[in-house]
């Protein structure tokens, strides 16, 4: 199974995604059946403000300065190959793409250049893999993933939370967003970047999206963005990377992870990502309750597969 992998990761999506359907790959199911009455550990931290003034970004699909957007991590596989991409949400949790799961995970943080060290890096292996519990891999709908970390990152310049955005948001539909990841620049083989870029995208609407892929389903927990003539896209590398904007306040929130699309920055094909605002109840829940009872000496129940499987309220998993 792992050669089925790295053949797949040289040759393509379609390949990968048959060896993700196949493989048992790791996942844990929370049941809610005791509800702490604490405020969620995510209200209680400092998100989304970078040190690098707005102005001196580069944008466009060009490599981005250091420090620019601390919450970035890089996801590694059982070698430490780079693959996806992610975001810190809190010291202990990064929010990536479901269809980025593997049987080992780790995550890099305070990365700029892959070429070299540099000293800011912190790397920790996933402890717990928290994939959403209405993902469907055949249809990429739900396409979301929390991984709580085995060791906590240490926040300074380099490393930061990204903020949720509240529940009263909508998505920012007349400005662009601001992708960013290791991914590959154009559809084609040749190496990925080793410096982390950023470009600039406006949103689509569902109509145009839908219209654009026809023969793929394009739910309501997803959205794309990108231009019409192409050029500026997310790309293969940049999976389970953020989709992000700035608000009235200067923070920084997510809302979209990227998904999936037909090829990179092709005409007429647009990026589509997992709508943020349409979980953040999962995301916020998931963090609450393993946070609060693992802070109290206590151990979650997690359901097993076949429990999970015969869960008919979804209301009762996270």
């Amino acid at each position: 199974m792992k050669e089925d992998y790295k053949a797949c990761y040289i040759e393509g999506d379609l390949c990968e995604k048959k060896y993700l359907e196949s493989a048992t790959l790791p996942n844990n199911t929370l049941s809610v059946d005791y509800e702490p009455d604490d405020l969620n550990p995510l209200d209680y931290q400092t998100c989304g403000r970078t040190s690098v003034p707005v102005n001196t970004r580069i944008s466009g699909g060009k490599p981005v300065i250091k420090d620019s957007w601390p919450w970035q991590v890089l996801l590694l596989n059982e070698d430490f190959e780079p693959f996806c991409g992610g975001v810190v949400v809190h010291e202990r949790w990064v929010l990536t793409a479901a269809h980025c799961n593997r049987e080992r995970l780790f995550v890099r943080a305070g990365e700029h250049d892959l070429s070299f060290v540099e000293g800011t890096e912190e790397q920790t292996a996933v402890d717990k893999i928290f994939v959403h519990p209405s993902y469907n891999s055949y249809t990429v709908d739900n396409d979301l993933m929390l991984l709580k970390v085995a060791t906590p990152f240490t926040f300074s310049r380099h490393i930061q939370p990204i903020c949720l955005p509240d529940e009263t948001e909508e998505l920012p539909k007349h400005t662009r967003s601001i992708i960013i990841g290791w991914g590959k620049r154009r559809n084609l083989k040749g190496y990925t970047p080793d410096i982390l870029h950023q470009a600039e995208v406006p949103l689509v609407s569902a109509e145009v999206c839908s219209k654009v892929y026809q023969n793929t389903y394009i739910s309501e927990n997803m959205f794309c963005a990108g231009f019409e003539n192409g050029h500026v896209d997310s790309c293969r590398g940049d999976s389970g990377g953020p989709l992000i904007h700035d608000r009235k306040d200067g923070t920084w929130a997510i809302y979209g992870v990227t998904s999936f699309g037909d090829g990179c920055g092709k005409r007429g094909k647009y990026g589509v990502y997992a709508n943020v605002l349409n979980h953040l109840g999962w995301i916020r829940n998931v963090i609450k309750h393993v946070e609060l009872l693992e802070g109290r000496g206590m151990v979650p129940r997690y359901l097993t597969t076949t429990e999970a499987y015969e869960a008919s309220d979804e209301e009762e998993l996270v």
